[in-house]
């Protein structure tokens, strides 16, 4: 039951509309939410600058509402999204170390990659608890990340 949960997330992140970037600091204008919020994400302690980060933002439905990928420099990470509408948001992220646009799992499914999300929840036998990671977004803000793992 694992495996098929971890498979349905990375599925998630690769058949939604991914924004590629290349640059340190990336600034998205998501016209489709019509919103008049900007969030900022900064991610970092991670373990190399191999590889992209992939970044899904869900609402409390967990309905993905933007995907993005970002590069890593200085073992960190910063992305930024406009027009984002008020609510209640979480934030999920793995670092693709190796560049095959998954996330790696042992053979007990245990992530090898880096990952996180928001408020810092902890997965405790399993994925962390969706709930715990919704956050109320109705100003600019700006969200400071570390893995979990």
């Amino acid at each position: 039951m694992k495996l098929y949960l971890h498979i349905i997330i990375i599925f998630n992140f690769l058949c939604s509309n991914v924004i590629f970037s290349q640059e340190e600091n990336s600034k998205f204008y998501i016209t489709d939410l019509r919103g008049d919020i900007s969030l900022e994400i900064e991610i970092n302690n991670l373990q190399s600058n191999n590889g992209p980060l992939y970044i899904r933002i869900l609402d409390e439905n967990e309905n993905p509402v933007i995907v993005g990928t970002s590069s890593v420099i200085n073992y960190s990470s910063k992305i930024s999204f406009d027009s984002i509408s008020p609510g209640k948001y979480a934030i999920q992220f793995f670092h693709d170390e190796n560049e095959n646009q998954k996330m790696d799992f042992s053979l007990i499914g245990i992530p090898k990659e880096k990952f996180g999300s928001s408020n810092d929840v902890k997965p405790v036998l399993g994925p962390p608890k969706f709930e715990k990671m919704l956050f109320n977004l109705t100003d600019n803000k700006k969200v400071i990340m570390t893995p979990v793992n």
